[in-house]
């Protein structure tokens, strides 16, 4: 592999921290597109980033990897077969690869099914949804459609008799009924307002507004439309 020499965007550098919340190692493939997916393989994220990289490569801790990169200011990264030789002014870590084969990283892209339901959500009403499950002390968060339009419930599923928050997205306009739950804590997307695309095929699409990252998440098997 021919030696690569790049600086890594403000852009990106946030994107590699967010993904490495998702799955702690990654495999940068050759490009301008990363990705990774989570362990239970119920997330997966893809970015589109200004740098090229050369050839596959593995890093086994992510958050370690980034964290050596703020050990040095300003620094630049040679990318050699087997390592990344990161350098600044006066200082410099050799940082050696992990082999991509051992690693847990998106074996082909998703292609998403029919969406029954598009909602455009705010990063203020995300927070807020968060909060809500923070302080009532719930696990998911579902997508709702009725007579009365499309809204976010946080909800316990196995307790009937559980505070709830109800947040109002919309008009409904599918025809149908629907309950698309997700587990919160699958919700790893970085900060910023989306486009949600969500399928009965239990899936739902995350496309950020402003910044090149799309999520596909799972939802939950008790979910449904038309019901």
């Amino acid at each position: 592999m021919e030696n690569r020499i790049m600086q890594l965007s403000e852009e990106t550098l946030a994107l590699l921290q967010n993904f490495a919340s998702i799955n702690p190692n990654i495999v940068l493939k050759p490009g301008q597109q990363i990705k990774t997916i989570s362990e239970a393989k119920n997330i997966l994220a893809t970015a589109s980033v200004v740098e090229d990289f050369p050839s596959d490569l593995g890093i086994y801790d992510l958050n370690e990897f980034l964290n050596v990169l703020n050990l040095i200011d300003n620094p630049t990264l040679n990318f050699t077969e087997k390592s990344v030789k990161v350098s600044g002014t006066g200082t410099g870590v050799n940082y050696y690869l992990a082999e991509p084969s051992i690693l847990t990283a998106p074996e082909r892209d998703i292609t998403m099914p029919n969406a029954e339901v598009t909602v455009e959500l705010t990063e203020e009403k995300l927070l807020k949804a968060k909060k809500a499950a923070s302080v009532l002390g719930h696990l998911d968060l579902a997508f709702v459609g009725n007579d009365e339009g499309i809204s976010i419930k946080v909800f316990d599923p196995k307790d009937a008799s559980a505070n709830t928050f109800d947040l109002a997205l919309g008009e409904n306009t599918t025809g149908q009924t629907f309950s698309f739950i997700m587990n919160i804590s699958n919700l790893k997307i970085i900060d910023g307002d989306y486009e949600v695309q969500i399928s009965s095929k239990l899936i739902s699409k995350w496309v950020n507004k402003t910044k090149p990252v799309s999520y596909f998440i799972a939802l939950e098997k008790s979910s449904t439309f038309g019901v």
